[in-house]
This record gives C-alpha cells, sequence and structure tokens, in this order.
C-alpha cells in the first residue's frame, strides 16, 4: 500500500456523506465545491466515512481532489479514489456469512452481498424480492452504472471474499432479524433510519473488524495523523465519532448524535460542513 502522505498529518478530517455533506438531491453543492476545491488542491486531509459503495461515491465526489482513501461500506473497504481500487478490505468469515444467510432464509429475507474480486467491487443477489430491492437495483443501476451480479444462492457466496450485507425495509419488518443476528459472532451490524424515506430503516452486515470506528482508525494509523476530527448526522455515525478526538454534528443530525458531539454547527443545507473546513483557513482563499 502506498503512502499517502509524506509526512505526519496533525488533523484529519472524516465526513460522513448522506445528511452530512451532502444536500437532499445527493449531491455536493455548489457552494460546497467551491469552497472545498482549493483546500483539497492544497492537501486538506479529508477523507469520508459512508455506508455507500464507490459505485455511487464516486460519480457524486466527482470533480473533487479527493487524495485520502474513502471509508466507505461503513468501513469495509479502503478506496483509493485516484486508481478506483480498493486497498483494503475486511472480509466476513465463511463461518458467519453462512449463519447469517440462514437467518435469512428463516426469517424470509433476500439482500444484496458486496464481494470483493482484484481491487474492485461486485453487487450480488439472487433475485429483486421486494419493492425496496427493486428501487434500489433500479436508482443504483440507472444513475450510477452500478454492477450487479445475479448468483443462485447467498450461500455460494461465502468462499467469495463477501464484505457487506444489505437489507433496507420498514422497521418492524426488520426488528426481529436484527435481534437475531446478535447471536452470530464475527459479524457488525449497522442498524439505521433512512435519511430520505423515515419510514425504511437499513440493516447492514460487515465483519466485526469492519465499522466506521476502525475505518477512521487504519486511515489515521496509514496516514500518521495526530487527532480526528469528524462529522456526522445519524446513528450509523455513532461508530465513526468513536474514533474521533473531535465529534462534530450537524444541525439536522439525530438528538443521540447532537447529545455527545463536541459541537453543533450548521445543516447540511447550509454547506456547513465545507464552511466549517473553510474556517480553519482564514485568509487563504476568498470565495465568493
Amino acid at each position: 500500500m502506498r503512502p499517502w502522505s509524506p509526512t505526519v498529518i496533525k488533523t484529519l478530517f472524516v465526513t460522513d456523506l448522506d445528511g452530512t455533506l451532502l444536500t437532499p438531491e445527493v449531491t455536493v453543492s455548489a457552494r460546497s465545491r467551491a469552497l472545498l476545491t482549493p483546500l483539497l488542491q492544497a492537501g486538506l486531509p479529508l477523507s469520508v466515512a459512508t455506508a455507500r459503495t464507490s459505485f455511487s461515491v464516486l460519480p457524486i465526489l466527482s470533480g473533487l481532489p479527493f487524495s485520502l482513501p474513502l471509508i466507505l461500506q461503513n468501513g469495509s473497504v479502503l478506496h483509493d479514489p485516484q486508481s478506483d481500487r480498493i486497498v483494503q478490505a475486511e472480509t466476513i468469515a465463511a463461518d458467519a456469512f453462512l449463519q447469517v444467510t440462514a437467518l435469512y432464509r428463516d426469517m424470509g429475507f433476500n439482500g444484496f452481498v458486496f464481494c470483493v474480486h482484484g481491487g474492485r467491487l461486485t453487487c450480488c443477489y439472487t433475485a429483486l424480492t421486494t419493492p425496496h430491492m427493486q428501487k434500489y437495483y433500479s436508482e443504483r443501476r440507472g444513475k450510477y452504472q452500478k454492477p450487479f451480479l445475479q448468483v443462485g444462492s447467498l450461500e455460494s457466496l461465502a468462499e467469495q471474499s463477501p464484505v457487506f450485507m444489505s437489507l433496507n425495509a420498514p422497521k418492524e419488518r426488520l426488528d426481529p432479524l436484527r435481534a437475531a443476528l446478535d447471536s452470530v459472532p464475527g459479524i457488525a451490524v449497522a442498524y439505521y433510519r433512512d435519511v430520505y424515506e423515515p419510514e425504511i430503516w437499513y440493516l447492514e452486515v460487515s465483519a466485526a473488524s469492519a465499522s466506521k470506528r476502525g475505518g477512521v482508525l487504519r486511515l489515521k494509523e496509514l496516514t500518521g495523523a495526530e487527532q480526528v476530527v469528524g462529522f456526522g448526522d445519524n446513528l450509523n455515525d455513532l461508530p465513526l465519532f468513536a474514533a474521533c478526538d473531535v465529534k462534530i454534528a450537524v444541525g439536522n443530525a439525530a438528538e443521540e448524535i447532537k447529545r455527545i458531539a463536541d459541537l453543533v454547527i450548521g445543516c447540511n443545507t447550509g454547506d456547513a460542513v465545507a464552511e466549517y473546513l473553510a474556517a480553519q483557513y482564514p485568509g487563504q482563499y476568498e470565495y465568493e
């Protein structure tokens, strides 16, 4: 793995995307782009930590000169945006993976499984059995050209380097599965409300070693950073905050996130993250 910084970074900045850096339209606003571009060009040590995959993150961040690895899929992978390759992945052990798929089967669930091959990610599925899966498939394939691979069974993926499993459905439907997953060793579970459809929740499974916290700590070690400043808004940012020396919540964040934050700034609709970062470099740039 090549070094991304030749010198020690004093402060590493890490931001969540949806509900934090991104607008409700799932974009980086023109204002945020104008603020962030010269900072990144000057070497601002900024990364992102998100549940999203590279297939949607890279188009969303297109044009912004990120150089540090991105922490994707809740820390399951570190992805180099310059080479568009995964540089580190935390795979789910085969026995744990098979226990999860058995619970899926017994409780009537299906879902997407992401596997790593040759530094790239593949999104696998058996069938689009729910409206939520169908919507995810059509949006990601149409908007981001995400490659999907249909397989005969999820169990067949146990030895194919699975790194991430994702379901989305109403909370009352997912609650029993979430409780049952506590009996499976060797996994981490993220469970949180969808920013864009509040009636829908996401349930995501990864290796126990994979989390936003783990991804941030790996990136901190990789860059030699002395401290981490993190920005978040949702419950899946609790692990991110656990790795941060300074925790910053946006104004639209969940109350639990605000309660543990060291600082609450403006909302994602007001370019609060970019404004905060620009303020760390007063007098260096002028913005219209």
